[in-house]
């Protein structure tokens, strides 16, 4: 579990956040995952841009007396690992660029705090990013009668909100097709919020049925300040 541990938090030596947990760090630790479940010290995560990955829970990590870390350039303590990836992922991405000069983790933005901001070599910020783990359906341990995606609409409407009134593009990263649906969901529901999608549309998208490339060219027509892009972890691993 300590290994786990270090890896969310990047202190793994050898391995980072893009790669398989499953590949990686169970082929050089002698990791029963399963029995780690049943205890409740750990959950594990598939379908992750097709990649395994451990998280270490609150009680796992009192059990092996190890926390992860967050903050400025980290990350929030309650992230689960899926999130962390999306964050590593976008970090890349966007540090790849050669128009980019900087890209800050876990920034304060007027009050409250934003996942990614990027800043071009001007210097002149171009994206505040909100990135988005959720549950999906490949993920063990999902009973039948709960849904994928993300509970807490409530949030999701802060957050855009937050990168409403933020300089630059306003992009949401997700972990894949089904979370983006729940996102676009809670936007539509929430009354101030200037999203109004159909529920075909949102079904298509969460079915992967509607590309969210052809979803973002639609976003072209919206006046909504708060969510100008869309990208899914596996568009950001294909860019790499």
């Amino acid at each position: 579990m300590k290994a786990v541990v270090k890896a969310m938090n990047g202190d793994l030596e050898g391995y980072n956040l893009t790669e398989s947990m499953s590949s990686t760090i169970k082929t050089l630790y002698d990791i029963d995952d399963d029995k780690l479940q049943e205890l409740g010290y750990l959950k594990l995560h598939t379908g992750v841009a097709r990649r395994r990955y451990y998280t270490v829970t609150a009680d796992g990590q009192r059990a092996c007396r190890m926390t992860k870390k967050h903050g400025f350039n980290v990350g929030d303590a309650g992230d689960n690992t899926p999130h962390r990836v999306g964050v590593e992922l976008t970090r890349q991405y966007y540090e790849s660029r050669d128009d980019v000069r900087r890209v800050e983790v876990s920034p304060r933005e007027g009050g409250s705090r934003t996942d990614l901001v990027v800043v071009d070599t001007d210097p002149k910020r171009i994206a505040t990013i909100e990135v988005e783990g959720g549950r999906v359906s490949a993920d063990p341990g999902v009973p039948d009668d709960v849904s994928s995606g993300i509970n807490d609409y409530s949030s999701l409407r802060h957050d855009y909100r937050v990168l409403a009134d933020a300089d630059g593009e306003s992009v949401w990263v997700v972990r894949n097709h089904e979370v983006a649906g729940t996102v676009l969901r809670a936007l539509t529901a929430g009354e101030t919020i200037p999203v109004n999608l159909d529920r075909e549309t949102i079904r298509g998208i969460e079915s992967g049925r509607v590309k969210i490339g052809e979803f973002n060219d639609e976003l072209d027509a919206f006046d909504a300040p708060g969510i100008d892009r869309v990208l899914t972890f596996q568009q950001l691993r294909n860019r790499l």
